[in-house]
Formats: structure tokens, sequence, C-alpha cells
């Protein structure tokens, strides 16, 4: 292959249909250029970035690539064959290859996955870097794929077109020096995705000290930790944070596995602070904080104004299961200990949980969601086990150990139609275990549901009052869970819905959802957002939009049944003026949808002063010491909702509905809230 310069198509394709599954800058498929770039003769090359199926589409039609790079995760790796097929189609000589973790460790499962996908010449393995340029060397000096295909490439599999047997590279070791990998930020190659629709994206580091047998990254080969060096990353953010004037709402995402655990965190979140002072971006931060180190990731998040959500994640509790995901969790004394530092430092702690894995019961499973709550965490995220490729969990000896019963279910939006042919990305997740029959999943899904709704920052001023009349946590949320089940209200039919849908999205197979869903009458329900979205998001969206005055009346009404003895007269009068305060305050159903409801004011008189007592937060006293007659001016954060608003639509997509999910889950909820000012006359 000759032709100069060599066209290269790089693309990390999302699905855009009813809103974006995810809204990151395509920075692994900028990586991968970058290091390509200073690898070869810049004149020799011509590279386009896309995250749109419908614009490479265009491209493959009229400019022609001669080269197909596209990443294949697990929601996007339907869409990236789709788009090699057609590239085949109507370039036969194309090059196509594929790379990420959407691929499988079995050398016979491999070999299964690329001759099912005939339009993957070659799949990258782990780090793409160095072997992506390798290859790419090899084209520009004239080698024919055929011939490429039918050696071993190192760091590279693919399917030999004479024998078709599986050729196997040999592994490449991972980068250890990654500024060896130019900036794609500082020379310019993400200028293109500063656009008010991504959220800027970068690695300080690679890799992951723990073995979790569920995460890709708990596998030994990722165990040593490298880093970019934090002068190259101080000058990304600068660069980044000049851009970003026009976009202050759109949030930061650091991509490593366990940020905040390092000494070297610290020296990045102080120049994140900076950018704050200095440019009023970013006001929050996506992060996967660490597993360990918890005063370091505490003084982070507190210099970061507490716009980086520290999670104390467990997955779970139990020492059988722990043992055999391969994971240690810190001491449940010091576990609490945590938590009481992150209430004094007037932070959110948050717990994830994940069910069923091996050797995890319903009881053990429940177990863990009362030690959790007894430990002081506030807010509880259960997920359901997925069986993310080349991790142990996805083993086919540990689904063999453990009974696995596994199903298959749509990615959350992660579906569109191109070129006349409906495409869906899906994943597969464990719904029963030879110790939790899918009877008990559902109860423990439908917990989680409870829990995690109950947990969440809307329901801030409920933990307040649990604390102060010092009831067990745990034993709050299932009373509550027991009640939304057996009670006729508008939470019962709500949480039946959620339990149906969780049996309706699952199937026996990707083939079965090909079948349903092709059928025009079947995908208008995606369409429609009757079907295939994040079920723990889009039912806890429908309470906080459409049901939050029944949600706080059965939140209080809880309170009153397991309180007892505690619940005096006075304590229920000032619980009662609690109730009042946290609806008109928390309730935002109308703050998204309604431009000329949120530009109105309110005022309501009451009997206790309510926002005396929150702000005075944990050290407050009990709040029956603040009786006394107060009137209260109640209004909404305009401008700063329909700036939200606004970048929400770019992000996510016109979906109202979804927009709100998203926000609600990935930002401050506190913008939509109502702002309360004391006043001493009410005709003022």
């Amino acid at each position: 292959m000759k032709t100069r310069p060599l066209k290269i198509a790089l693309g990390d394709l999302r699905h855009d249909t009813t809103g974006r599954h995810s809204t990151g800058m395509p920075i692994g498929i900028a990586y991968i250029a970058s290091y390509l770039l200073a690898r070869v003769d810049p004149m020799d090359v011509e590279i386009r970035f896309y995250d749109s199926p419908h614009v490479i589409i265009e491209d493959i039609r009229n400019w022609k690539p001669s080269v197909i790079g596209l990443s294949s995760f697990c929601w996007n790796s339907d869409v990236s064959h789709l788009v090699f097929k057609f590239a085949k189609k109507i370039l036969p000589k194309v090059i196509c290859i594929a790379g990420g973790p959407e691929f499988p460790d079995d050398h016979e499962d491999c070999k299964k996955y690329l001759l099912e996908r005939p339009g993957i010449d070659f799949f990258v393995c782990l780090e793409g870097e160095i072997a992506f340029t390798q290859l790419l060397q090899k084209i520009l000096i004239g080698k024919e794929a055929s011939h490429l295909k039918s050696e071993p490439q190192d760091g590279i599999m693919a399917i030999n077109p004479n024998t078709r047997e599986l050729v196997v590279g040999e592994p490449i070791p991972r980068l250890m020096a990654l500024d060896e990998i130019p900036s794609p930020y500082l020379t310019g190659l993400m200028d293109q995705w500063f656009d008010g629709c991504h959220t800027p994206s970068l690695e300080t580091t690679r890799g992951c000290p723990f073995s979790c047998g569920f995460c890709f990254a708990g596998r030994p080969w990722f165990n040593n930790l490298n880093e970019f060096s934090t002068e190259r990353i101080r000058a990304e953010l600068t660069y980044i944070a000049k851009r970003m004037t026009n976009y202050t709402n759109i949030p930061l995402s650091i991509c490593d596995a366990n940020y905040g655990m390092f000494a070297r965190d610290e020296e990045v979140a102080e120049h994140i602070r900076f950018l704050q002072d200095t440019y009023g971006w970013p006001r929050a931060i996506e992060v996967t904080t660490g597993k360990a180190n918890y005063d370091r990731i505490l003084r982070i998040a507190s210099r970061l104004r507490n716009q980086m959500q520290v999670t104390c994640s467990l997955q779970s509790l139990n020492p059988k299961t722990l043992k055999v995901i391969r994971r240690n969790n810190i001491p449940l004394d010091e576990y609490k200990e945590i938590q009481l530092e992150i209430k004094r430092r007037g932070m959110m702690s948050v717990a994830e949980l994940i069910a069923p894995l091996p050797e995890e019961t319903k009881e053990s499973f429940f177990s863990g969601v009362k030690a959790v709550a007894e430990a002081g965490v506030e807010r509880i995220i259960p997920y359901t086990t997925m069986t993310l490729k080349q991790t142990y969990i996805a083993s086919k000896e540990c689904r063999r150990n453990y009974g696995m019963e596994t199903k298959f279910r749509i990615i959350p939006h992660g579906f569109g139609e191109y070129l006349g042919e409906k495409c869906f990305e899906t994943e597969e997740v464990c719904v029963a275990t030879n110790t939790m029959p899918f009877e008990d999943y559902l109860e423990c899904r439908g917990f989680a549901f409870i829990s995690s709704l109950f947990t969440s920052e809307q329901f801030d001023v409920i933990h307040r009052h649990i604390k102060e009349l010092k009831l067990n946590a745990y034993d709050y949320l299932y009373q509550l869970w027991e009640s939304v089940k057996s009670k006729p209200t508008e939470l019962a039919k709500i949480y039946e819905g959620f339990i149906q849908e969780t049996k309706n999205e699952l199937w026996n197979s990707k083939d079965d959802i090909y079948q349903y869903f092709t059928n025009q009458e079947s995908y208008e329900k995606l369409l429609s957002g009757e079907l295939g979205d994040n079920l723990l998001r889009k039912y806890s969206t429908e309470v906080s939009l459409r049901w939050f005055t029944h949600a706080i009346e059965m939140a209080y009404s809880t309170l009153r049944r397991i309180g007892g003895k505690a619940i005096t007269s006075d304590v229920q009068r000032s619980l009662d003026a609690a109730r009042e305060w946290m609806i008109k305050t928390r309730d935002i159903g109308f703050a998204g949808i309604n431009a000329d409801f949120i530009k109105s004011v309110e005022y309501l008189p009451l009997s206790y002063d309510v926002l005396g007592w929150y702000n005075e937060g944990a050290d407050s006293a009990h709040l029956t010491a603040y009786e006394r007659p107060v009137h209260y001016k109640y209004s909404y954060h305009t401008d700063q909702i329909e700036a939200l608003m606004n970048n929400a639509e770019r992000l996510y997509g016109k979906d109202l509905f979804f927009q709100m999910g998203k926000i609600i889950e990935n930002q401050n909820i506190r913008t939509f809230w109502r702002g309360c000012e004391l006043i001493l006359d009410i005709t003022k």
C-alpha cells in the first residue's frame, strides 16, 4: 500500500439515538494516534477522529480511508463491527483494526470471535499504542494485509486467510514511561472536541495494584502502576481549562482506576483547585477513587471543594465471596472511622455492592447492606454482576464452580439504526448462582432500588432525622422496603414496574435480543424509552420528577413507625415542619421542565427553623431546639438551572427525562433545589 498520505480513520463510536451512553472525549484513540505520529513521518499519514457512527459512515463513502481503527468496548463493539462490515463492502482493500477489552482471552474463543467478524483484520490486545504503531509502520512500507495476517504480529491476533487458523503475536510489555505518548491535548489533536458536547477526559496513571476478579484491570498484567509526568498533567489540565470557560458545568473525567490513592494525586489536585479558582472549571470531577489511603483521598476531595465523589466500595462483605473474587476489604472498624471523617468534612459517603457474586446468598447480601449502613454510609449503590470479558468472573472455571446463570440485556441507550440495519449493544450479566436463586436475586435487586433511591442526596434530611432519633439506618431502609411492597400506593406501582422490567430486560442470548428488537414495533419501545434504559436511574428519576411528594410522605411515615417512643409530640411537630420544608426545597419535578415555574417565588411560614437546623450540619442541636415561628422565601437558582439544562442537551441529547436522569446520577442535584431564605416580614 503506497498511497501517500495514508488515510487513517480512528473511532471510539457511541450511539446517540436517544441520548449518548458516554460523553467523554475519545482520549484512548487520541493516545494511539499521538504515539503513531511521533514514530512515522507525519506527512505520510492523515488521521481523522470519530465518535459518531453516522459521520464515519459518510467519510468511508466519501473520504475513503485506507485504514480504519475502532475501539471495542461492551457499549460499542457491535456498531464497530457494523462499520467494519460496511467498509469492507465498499472498500474491499481497507484494513480494519479493532482493539479494546471486549474480546475473549481463551484462544479458541478468540478464533471464534474473529471468524464470526470477518470485517476485522487485526485485533490489538491490551495497550494499543505500540502494537498499532508497529503494524502501521509495516503497512506504510507496503506490506500487504494478507501477508501480515499470515505471520504473528506482536500484540495482535488475526485469522490466517489461507488456513483459517488463529495467528497470535507475542505479548508486548506495557509502556513504562507514559510520556513517550505525546500529549493529544498539547499537540492540538483534541481541539475538535471542545464543542460543549464532550467531557474532557485524561489519564494520569495506568495500572491497578488490586486483583479483583470482576474487573478487567484486575489482571496481573495491569498490577504495576505507570505514570504520566506531573508537569505534563498540569500543562494538559491548564490547556483544557482555558477552553472550557464557556462550558463550566461540563465535568472533568479522570480515567484512572484508583485516583486519590497516591502522593502524586495530591499535586494534581492542587493544580485542579488552582484552575477552579482561576477559570471556574471544573465544577464537577468524575473519578473512580482508590480502595486504600482514604485519608489522602479525603484531603484531595476537600481541596477540590467536595466536587469529587468519594466512593468507599466494598462489593461484598461475605468472606467466602471476597476470597473467590480475590478482594481484600479494609477492616470494618477502620471503614467506620472513614465514614465518620467523611461526615465531619461535610461530604456524602457512598458505597457500592455487587450481586449476585459467587458464594453470596440473599442473607449474606442483606447482612452486607446492614453492616455498610450501620458503618455510617449514607448512599448505597448496588449493581448487578457483569461478566466482563477477560475477567475471572467470566471464566469457564468460575461459571462452572459457582453455578452462574447468566442472561443478556441491552446496554442503556446502546442502540441505533445505520445503513438500514438495526444495531444493539448488549452485556452479559449474572442473575443467579448455586447460592442465590433468581427469585432471591430479584429480592436483592428490589431492595437495591429502594436503598439506592432513599439514600440519595435528595433525602439527606431523612439521614439527619435517623441520626438524631438514634434509629438503625438499616432497619429504617428494610422497613421502608417492606412498606413500599405491601401498601397500595403510587410508589408500590413504581416498585412493581421496576421488578417486572428487571425480569423483562433479560434474554437468553444476544441473538434473542436482535430477533425481538429488530421488529419495528418492538424497536419503537426503545425509541420511546419504554425499554432499554438503566433501570435504577430510570425509576429513581421517575420518583424524583413525578412522585417525590409521595416518596417524602412514605419516608416520614416510616420514621414514625420505627421511631416508637422516640417520637414524642414535640418531635412529631418538628418532623412535620421538616417534611413541609423538604417538599418545598427538594421537589425538582418542575425544575427541568417548566421554564415559567422556576422563576416563581413562594413563601411558607413554619413553627420550626428547619433551615437554621439544616445549615448547622451534623453538629446541630436536635431539631426540637429550633422551635420558633419563621417565614421562608423559596426560589429556584434560575440561571444555574438554565445553564445546566443547556449543557445537558448538548451532552445527553434532547430526551428531557434522560437528561434529568443523567444529571441526578452524575452532577450536583443541589442546583435544582429551591433556595431558602429566612425573612422577617412575609409581606416583603
